[in-house]
């Protein structure tokens, strides 16, 4: 990037690593949400609406009290990525994952989903060019590696595959989808801001498509009865899931693709099972064993050599400076 100094690009460098890891751990908390909800009796598709939705509504609000309405203009021809990127959030990423929290231990099921990056780092590489370093490749391993010793899988603990807990062949399926859809979303919005589009359009459309997609489907009356029942109560869980669950950290994610290319933000969000593991130590003072910590340290690990800068200007490994996107377009809807 030229007329940047280097000393600015690691900033922006460093923000956007900052981003991608915060976002991650807020997704680490969907989990808790996701339960909380089924025990409302909500169903898969009404959870993932209420999400959407009100996700949408709180960012409409937000676009028109900061006068950036004018954002939510695009082109025709580019409608079609925004649909895209809603419906592959909402129903191979949010409502598969949601079906593979229900079917399986959440250990299980964060395991499942933190093989997305492996989805994004290869599309990436075809699509976007972005080179599949040895950095990306050592980070990518030790990060899973250390959410499966995490996760407790292989720990002896209650989830364990030792304590005979495994999951179905549907829970299975679910998973590898939720993380699929995960994959392509992140690829769908990375063109969306190649093409000069603002991180806000992206979530708003994201957002709103993903509700609409999941209206038809959504029971209105067990929604409906658990607000007027416990109305302070299912309110502020309703909020905290939306912003906790989608509202920040597809914001923050999305932003984070105007500084970090996209493989390596899919591998920095791979932190929520860290973060799930730290909510239940101070949450629920669930114990941490020793192979927990050790996965913690093996994950930040991961992460610490996927920043590492490469040594000498010949190196033949990519910064994790992502290229940058055309010039913002205000072009209203043709």
């Amino acid at each position: 990037m030229q007329g940047v100094s280097a000393r600015s690009l690691s900033g922006k460098t460093l923000l956007g690593v900052i981003l991608a890891l915060v976002a991650g751990v807020l997704w680490g908390s969907i989990g808790y949400f996701v339960r909380r909800l089924y025990d409302l009796e909500y169903s898969t598709l009404s959870i993932v609406f209420v999400r959407m939705s009100i996700a949408a509504v709180i960012m409409l609000v937000f676009l028109a009290v900061t006068g950036r309405l004018h954002l939510l203009r695009v082109k025709l021809r580019d409608l079609w990525w925004f649909i895209t990127a809603g419906l592959l959030s909402s129903i191979l990423l949010n409502f598969f994952y949601s079906e593979s929290i229900r079917m399986n231990p959440l250990s299980v099921a964060s395991i499942l989903l933190a093989s997305a990056p492996i989805f994004v780092v290869i599309i990436s590489a075809l699509v976007f060019k972005e080179r599949i370093t040895s950095r990306k490749v050592t980070s990518l391993a030790l990060v899973f590696i250390g959410c499966v010793m995490v996760s407790g899988l292989f720990g002896g603990g209650d989830d364990s595959i030792a304590q005979g807990h495994w999951f179905s062949a549907l829970g299975f399926g679910a998973g590898f989808t939720s993380a699929l859809g995960w994959g392509l979303y992140a690829i769908v919005s990375r063109v969306a801001l190649n093409k000069g589009y603002n991180s806000l359009t992206i979530n708003f459309y994201t957002f709103a498509c993903g509700a609409a997609a999941c209206a038809p489907f959504t029971e209105f009356s067990t929604v409906a009865r658990s607000v007027t029942d416990h109305p302070l109560d299912t309110s502020i869980l309703l909020l905290l899931h939306t912003l906790c669950a989608a509202l920040l950290p597809y914001a923050l994610f999305t932003y984070a693709l105007k500084f970090i290319d996209t493989g390596t933000a899919s591998i920095l969000i791979e932190v929520d099972p860290v973060a799930a593991a730290l909510i239940g130590l101070f949450v629920y003072h669930e114990n941490l064993t020793a192979v927990v910590i050790i996965g913690i340290v093996v994950v930040c690990l991961g992460i610490a050599v996927l920043n590492q800068k490469p040594r000498g200007p010949a190196s033949d490994e990519a910064t994790t400076e992502a290229p940058p996107p055309a010039p913002a377009n205000d072009t209203m809807l043709e």
